[in-house]
């Protein structure tokens, strides 16, 4: 059991009542390669995936053969076509491997349904898992609100700020290379880099590859 869940998804569950809850909820732990595909959302699977180690990406790929980030997903991200969208149509929508990933893989009519020996530490462990899926929703507000700006420069302004509050700091590192982060905001990659440059030519950020200095 690794330290994610252990002080996550498995807090306040003994090592015992762990193995029992693997057991219980038809759980399976896999390691995946970088740029290897998680899951399809179209597969039809019923199973939440929640990371230990890694990052990964849950990504649209579009007719055309665009692509979309929807999500970044790191230690302690839930995923799962269960938990998606609301989109009746999730055609395209995988979930790829930035890095090594470790996953653990819970049934999710056997979360969902109670318990047949009303054992605590299932409670527990649902109480935990909303927990990570409240974290997860709050994300995704976040990304929602990124998108809702109107021009290239906010849209860059409003992520760069939510970073800047998540590291409690002006200075940070983007979690995308420039390539994904264009991909993570739907805008022309041409037009980012161009309007990145703007922003640096009046002092707004200062950008040293991956790391970003708000200077407003």
């Amino acid at each position: 059991m690794t330290d994610f869940f252990q002080k996550n998804l498995f807090k306040n569950i003994s090592l015992d009542e762990y193995k029992h809850l693997i057991a219980c909820m038809g759980g399976r732990t896999r390691t995946f390669r970088p740029e290897e595909t998680i899951c399809c959302y179209d597969s039809g699977s019923q199973e939440i995936g929640i990371i230990g180690k890694g990052t990964a990406s849950v990504v649209r790929f579009e007719y055309n053969g665009a692509r979309t980030i929807l999500e970044r997903l790191g230690p302690q991200s839930t995923f799962g076509s269960m938990l998606s969208y609301g989109s009746s149509d999730q055609t395209g929508v995988s979930v790829i491997c930035n890095t090594e990933c470790e996953v653990l893989f819970l049934q999710y009519d056997r979360i969902s349904a109670p318990c047949t020996k009303a054992c605590a530490f299932h409670h527990q462990l649902t109480r935990n898992l909303l927990d990570l899926i409240s974290c997860r929703a709050q994300n995704l507000s976040r990304r929602v609100e990124v998108l809702s700006q109107r021009t290239i420069r906010d849209k860059l302004m409003c992520f760069f700020s939510q970073l800047a509050v998540q590291f409690d700091s002006p200075s940070f590192s983007l979690p995308f290379t420039m390539v994904d982060l264009a991909d993570y905001l739907s805008i022309d990659r041409s037009a980012m880099t161009r309007e990145l440059k703007k922003m640096k030519d009046e002092k707004l950020v200062e950008i040293d590859r991956k790391t970003v200095h708000l200077l407003v």
